[in-house]
C-alpha cells in the first residue's frame, strides 16, 4: 500500500430485515403525501381555472421532471444516492408544511413530489444491490396503513394540508426517521441482506405495477372518503375494514403462491372491479377487503429479483409505472372521479401474476409487518377516539336564525393554499345556526386527500353534517345544521353546456314558526355559461314551487343583473341583503372583490334582520351572513 492511498472502508453489519421495511413504509408513507401534495398544488394553484388538458401539460412537464432521476442520480448521487436524495426530499417535504405562502408551499409542494420520484426508485435499487428485494412490498403495505392511521387520527385531515408548527414536527420526525434508515442500510456490502444467497438482486419489469397498483390504493381501497361512500360507514369503522383488509395482506405474503393460484386472484381481482357497480352496499366492505388479498397475492412476484436487473433497469421500469400512474390519474379526475378506470388500474397491477416464478416473503419479515400493521392500526383508532369539544344536535329550531353561506374552495385560501382550520373558524365565529357550504371534499386526491365531512362533523359536534355529492361522488355541497332536519334530499341539474355537473340539497327543519325549506345551490361558473345558469335558475324555482319558510343560498356564479338572478327575483325570491344596502356588494375574489356570485335569498314573507359580507380570505369568495325571522 502506498503512501498516498487509503484503506477503504469495511462494510457495515447487515441492518435487520425490519428495518428496511420500516424505511419503505417510511417512503411510501411520505410518498402518498408527496403525491396528493403535487397534484393539488398544480390543480389548485400553479394551473387553477385552466382547462383540463393545459392544466394536464402543467402536470407533465414537472411529472417529466421526476422521470429523470436514472440520469440525474448517476452525475449527482454519489456513491449512496438515496441517502442523499433522501435528505433532500425529507428538507423539502419538512419544509413544505413549516409554510404557508402563495409562491413557496406550492413550489416546495411540487419539489416533494418530483423528489418523491427521485428517492423511491434509488432506494428499490439500494434495496435490490443488498439482496432485500423482498422487504419492499411488505414495507409499501405497512406504509399504507400508517398513511390511513394518521388521517384517521387527524378526523379526515391529512398532511398536504396542514401548515405550522405542529405539522411540521410531524415532518420533521417522519423525514428524520426515513434518513435513518437509509443511513443504517448505507455502506453495506453487495448482497448483505442475503436475500438472494448473498448475491444482487434487482426487480425487473414488475416494479411497473407498483405505480398502477398504489394509485389504486389511494383513489380506492385506502381512501377513507371514497370507502366511507361506497360501504355507508363512518370514519373510524371505515379505517378499521381498510386496515383490516392491510393486515391480511400482509399476512398472505409469506404464502408461497403458484403461478396458477396468482393468475387466479388475478382475474377475479380485475373481474371484482368491473362488476363494482353492481355490489350491494352492504357486501361492499367485504368485498373490497376481498380486493386487497387478491391484489397482494397477484403481486407477490412483482419485485423478485429478475434475470438481467440492474439499478438502470430499477429505474427505468419504476418510470414505466410512474408514467402509467400520471395517465390514469389525468383520465380519473377529467371526469371527476370514473371510477370505471379502477379495474383498469387493477388491470395493470397484477401484471406480475404472470411472473412464473413462485415467491414467498420470509416467515419472520411477514410477521413483524403483520404486528407492526396491528399496532399501527391500534394507533390510528385510539387516536380518532378523542373526543370533539362538547355540542349538541338541538331538535327544534326558533322562528329567528342566523344563516352562513360559504364557497370553501376546497379548503383552500384566497391565495389557493390549503387552510382548513381557517375554514372552520369562519364558520365558528358566524355563529350560525345554518351553514351552507360548496365545493366540499371527501378524499380526491388532487384535493390534498382530506375528507373534509367526517372532519367537519368532528371539529363541529352542535352541528349535522349533511353531504350531498354533486360533482362526481366525492365533491359537492354541505349542510351544516344545529337542528336535527325532518327530511334531506339533492338533485343534479340537467346537463347543457357545461360539461360539469351541479345541483341543489335541501332540509326541512322544524321550526317555532312551522316547517323551513333550506336549499344549498351551486350554479355552473364561467361567463360563458350564462345560459345554463338561466336554466339552473328555472329548475330552482321549479323546485321551490313558491312555497313559504324557503332560504335560498349558493355560489350562484352570477352578478345581480345576469337573467339568473333576476328569474329568481321575479320568481318571488328575495336578496336578504337587499334591505341593508348590500344589493351591490361584491364577494369574489375575497382579497380583491370585484363582483358578486354568493347569496342568501328567502321566500318574501321572511323577514331579513341583518346582513353582512364579511371579509375572511380563508377561500377565494367571501362568506356571506344574514340574521332571519320566520313567519
Amino acid at each position: 500500500m502506498t503512501a498516498s492511498s487509503a484503506p477503504s472502508a469495511a462494510p457495515s453489519p447487515p441492518a435487520p430485515a425490519w428495518m428496511r421495511v420500516f424505511t419503505v413504509a417510511l417512503t411510501t408513507w411520505l410518498g402518498v403525501h408527496a403525491l396528493r401534495t403535487f397534484f393539488a398544488m398544480i390543480v389548485w394553484n400553479i394551473a387553477e381555472d385552466r382547462p383540463s388538458i393545459q392544466i394536464g401539460l402543467i402536470a407533465l412537464v414537472f411529472w417529466g421532471i421526476g422521470m429523470l432521476a436514472w440520469p440525474l442520480i448517476r452525475r449527482l448521487g454519489g456513491s449512496d444516492p438515496a441517502q442523499r436524495i433522501g435528505l433532500l426530499f425529507g428538507a423539502a417535504y419538512t419544509l413544505h408544511t413549516t409554510t404557508s405562502h402563495p409562491v413557496l408551499t406550492p413550489a416546495l409542494g411540487v419539489a416533494t413530489g418530483i423528489l418523491w420520484l427521485w428517492i423511491f426508485p434509488a432506494l428499490i435499487a439500494a434495496w435490490g444491490r443488498r439482496g432485500a428485494a423482498d422487504t419492499i412490498l411488505p414495507g409499501v403495505l405497512l406504509g399504507l396503513a400508517a398513511q390511513v392511521a394518521l388521517q384517521t387520527t387527524l378526523h379526515g385531515l391529512d398532511m398536504p394540508v396542514l401548515h405550522g408548527l405542529r405539522p411540521a414536527v410531524i415532518a420533521l420526525l417522519l423525514a428524520a426517521g426515513l434518513y435513518l434508515g437509509l443511513a443504517t442500510v448505507a455502506g453495506e456490502a453487495p448482497g448483505a441482506a442475503g436475500g438472494t444467497d448473498g448475491r444482487e438482486g434487482y426487480p425487473g419489469w414488475g416494479l411497473a405495477a407498483l405505480g398502477p397498483f398504489l394509485l389504486l390504493q389511494i383513489s380506492l381501497l385506502t381512501n377513507l372518503g371514497r370507502m366511507s361512500m361506497l360501504t355507508g360507514w363512518g370514519p373510524r369503522e371505515t379505517a378499521g375494514q381498510i386496515l383490516v383488509g392491510l393486515a391480511a395482506a400482509a399476512a398472505v405474503l409469506s404464502w408461497p403462491w403458484p403461478y396458477a393460484a396468482r393468475a387466479a386472484a388475478a382475474i377475479l381481482a380485475v373481474a371484482g372491479l368491473m362488476l363494482q357497480p353492481a355490489w350491494p352496499q352492504a357486501w361492499a366492505p367485504w368485498l373490497l377487503l376481498a380486493e386487497q388479498l387478491l391484489l397482494a397475492a397477484a403481486l407477490t412476484a412483482a419485485l423478485l429479483p429478475a434475470r438481467g436487473g440492474s439499478p438502470r433497469g430499477v429505474f427505468g421500469w419504476f418510470a414505466a409505472g410512474a408514467m402509467i400512474f400520471f395517465v390514469l390519474t389525468f383520465l380519473y379526475y377529467r371526469r371527476y372521479g370514473w371510477p370505471d378506470l379502477w379495474a383498469v388500474m387493477a388491470g395493470f397491477a397484477v401484471i406480475p401474476a404472470l411472473i412464473r416464478q413462485i415467491p414467498a416473503v420470509p416467515h419472520a419479515t411477514a410477521r413483524q409487518v403483520l404486528a407492526a400493521v396491528i399496532v399501527v392500526a391500534v394507533a390510528g383508532l385510539i387516536g380518532a377516539s378523542v373526543p370533539p369539544r362538547r355540542g349538541q344536535v338541538l331538535a327544534n329550531a326558533p322562528a329567528e336564525l342566523k344563516v352562513l353561506n360559504y364557497n370553501v374552495h376546497e379548503i383552500f385560501n384566497a391565495w389557493s393554499v390549503p387552510g382548513p382550520e381557517a375554514t372552520a373558524r369562519v364558520i365558528e365565529q358566524s355563529g350560525a345556526d345554518l351553514v351552507a357550504l360548496q365545493e366540499i371534499g371527501r378524499g380526491w386526491n388532487i384535493n390534498g386527500g382530506t375528507d373534509m365531512v367526517a372532519w367537519l362533523t368532528w371539529r363541529f359536534p352542535q352541528y349535522q353534517v349533511i353531504f350531498a355529492p354533486i360533482l362526481g361522488d366525492l365533491v359537492g355541497l354541505a349542510i351544516l345544521s344545529r337542528y336535527t332536519p325532518r327530511q334531506v334530499g339533492w338533485i343534479l341539474y340537467p346537463e347543457r353546456q357545461s360539461s360539469l355537473s351541479y345541483g341543489l340539497q335541501w332540509v326541512t327543519i322544524p321550526t317555532a314558526a312551522g316547517d323551513l325549506l333550506f336549499v344549498n345551490t351551486h350554479f355552473s361558473p364561467y361567463a360563458q355559461y350564462a345560459a345554463d345558469r338561466a336554466g339552473q335558475a328555472a329548475d330552482l324555482v321549479n323546485f321551490w314551487k313558491g312555497r313559504n319558510r324557503t332560504i335560498v343560498v349558493g355560489d350562484l356564479n352570477a352578478g345581480p343583473e345576469e337573467v339568473a338572478i333576476k328569474y329568481l327575483r321575479g320568481a318571488g325570491l328575495v336578496d336578504s341583503g337587499a334591505p341593508h344596502g348590500l344589493s351591490g356588494a361584491l364577494s369574489y375574489p375575497c382579497d380583491r372583490p370585484d363582483r358578486r356570485l354568493d347569496y342568501i335569498l328567502t321566500s318574501p314573507e321572511i323577514v331579513s334582520l341583518a346582513a353582512a359580507i364579511p371579509r375572511a380570505t380563508a377561500s377565494d369568495h367571501c362568506p356571506v351572513e344574514a340574521r332571519l325571522r320566520l313567519r
